[in-house]
């Protein structure tokens, strides 16, 4: 990683890849280039020449996934929450038989099987990019809502933030405030 003016930037990354490449070499570490990715995290729309480890050129990506989240070059994180909206979306199908409008299943445990199985997809990381433009986490509050709904078997006309005070839910933006708060405070 290295940060800088985007003039400095390449210089710098290049010198550290060539002494991080004669290090490799010396422990007898072997990295296979043709699998190592960049990503030029900026506004532009070019990007500068790729930097080389091996005298090899590692090419630009769009975006990387690192420890699940995925980053985009804009820091956007709209593929990343397109992903969590897919994976949801898949628990949430598996889970039907249990939470669906036809289970027989107390409100209770399906309210524990939502906050075990499927908010834990939607938090992952969210001290990471919680602060997403609020599009991206108003889609995420809408899997939520639809989720609530259908375990409550709420009709049409009952609000969401009805839904979500009765059943003593946290809305999706303050269920991230509340685990970054508690995420950098424990982190001191």
């Amino acid at each position: 990683m290295s940060t800088g003016t985007s003039q400095t930037i390449m210089e710098d990354l290049n010198t550290y890849l060539t002494q991080l490449g004669k290090w490799l070499i010396q422990w007898k570490i072997k990295v296979n280039t043709d699998k190592c990715q960049a990503v030029y995290f900026t506004r532009r729309r070019s990007n500068p020449n790729p930097p080389m480890l091996y005298r090899r050129p590692i090419p630009w990506s769009n975006s990387s996934k690192y420890f699940g989240v995925t980053l985009d070059k804009r820091l956007t994180y709209k593929d990343h929450i397109d992903n969590i909206r897919n994976k949801y979306n898949g628990v949430k199908a598996h889970l039907y038989p249990l939470l669906g409008r036809k289970a027989k299943l107390s409100l209770r445990y399906k309210l524990l099987l939502y906050k075990a199985f499927l908010r834990p997809v939607i938090s992952y990381a969210s001290p990471v990019w919680g602060a997403a433009a609020k599009t991206h986490i108003q889609k995420l509050e809408t899997l939520q809502n639809s989720t609530l709904r259908m375990i409550t078997d709420s009709p049409w006309f009952i609000r969401n933030k009805n839904i979500l005070h009765d059943l003593k839910v946290p809305t999706i933006k303050d269920l991230f405030s509340k685990l970054a708060t508690n995420f950098f405070l424990s982190n001191r």
